[in-house]
């Protein structure tokens, strides 16, 4: 099966260095696809290999923005697939599918095994760094050191799909599409995962033009860490398969359905719960970027 994975970024180096690390070593960096928001930076990350798209006309206020990429994300997968690509897995650019070991199957077996003409969705976890959990170790794969997640509609995004479709802004659904859960299928939303690259991506995006409005979403999702102080989480077996069913059962609107919500969620968002073992090698180590990573050149 051919599989292209797509996604969108501005000036986040730390967050492309890890998702082309991460999607190429599945996929190959010849299936990623890019779109480069803005002409008015650059990416101090090695793209060798990979397909870029500069879009230098993105409306920088953040609902318009949304809608704009959404819509452009919606038609480049739409060319891919009549291209002959026979999957498009579109994720925004901190967020990292894969799947349970329990499953059985790695990510890209998972994939293959969607029947022709699925529009499937994950089930969405955002990861946040809990007061207990120390300094980031660059060595160390990402989610044996992050085990606290908050198990959230909010994230249960569309992401693979074997026809067309028309995402709605922010990617959390497609118009009138089902919302329907892939078993075994996980979204990991990273934005949160350490407050120290949390604090940097924020300082970085202050060197190229923003609208307030999407200084204040980011600034806005720092009260989040709170989310994972309470003691005593539930195990994420305890709560998925309810949490899934709940999500499934969507929300109608003149747009088709809405993710379903979690009524009974130890969170306003979900479930805050912690991550098993077996997901501690899921996702790489922040040290597997580091050679993607472009250096300053020395001035002469």
């Amino acid at each position: 099966m051919s599989i292209a994975v797509l996604t969108n970024v501005r000036t986040d180096t730390f967050f492309l260095a890890l998702w082309v690390a991460y999607y190429g070593n599945l996929f190959g960096r010849e299936n990623l696809h890019i779109m480069l928001d803005g002409d008015d930076w650059t990416p101090q990350v090695d793209l060798s290999g990979v397909n870029l798209h500069v879009v230098p006309d993105v409306p920088r206020e953040r609902t318009l923005r949304l809608g704009f990429t959404s819509r452009w994300q919606s038609r480049h997968a739409a060319g891919l697939l009549k291209g002959g690509t026979d999957l498009v897995l579109r994720t925004d650019i901190d967020e990292f599918v894969a799947a349970d070991p329990a499953s059985g199957m790695d990510l890209p077996a998972l994939l293959a095994s969607l029947p022709e003409g699925a529009a499937a969705a994950a089930l969405g976890l955002d990861v946040i760094q809990a007061p207990e959990e120390g300094p980031l170790d660059t060595a160390r794969p990402i989610l044996a050191q992050r085990r606290h997640a908050i198990l959230t509609r909010e994230f249960c995004k569309l992401v693979a799909i074997r026809r067309h479709v028309r995402w709605m802004g922010g990617f959390h659904r497609a118009r009138n599409v089902d919302i329907d859960i892939q078993p075994g299928l996980l979204l990991f939303h990273l934005a949160l995962f350490d407050r120290a690259v949390a604090g940097a991506r924020i300082d970085q995006r202050k060197s190229t033009a923003e609208h307030a409005t999407q200084g204040t979403h980011i600034a806005q999702r720092l009260s989040r860490f709170d989310e994972v102080a309470g003691p005593n989480p539930p195990a994420f077996d305890m709560v998925a398969a309810s949490a899934r069913a709940h999500v499934m059962t969507s929300l109608p609107s003149r747009t088709g359905p809405h993710p379903g919500h979690i009524p009974d969620g130890n969170s306003p968002r979900g479930h805050h719960l912690r991550l098993p073992d077996r997901m501690a090698d899921l996702l790489p180590a922040p040290s597997a970027a580091h050679p993607l990573i472009l250096q300053p050149k020395a001035m002469p």
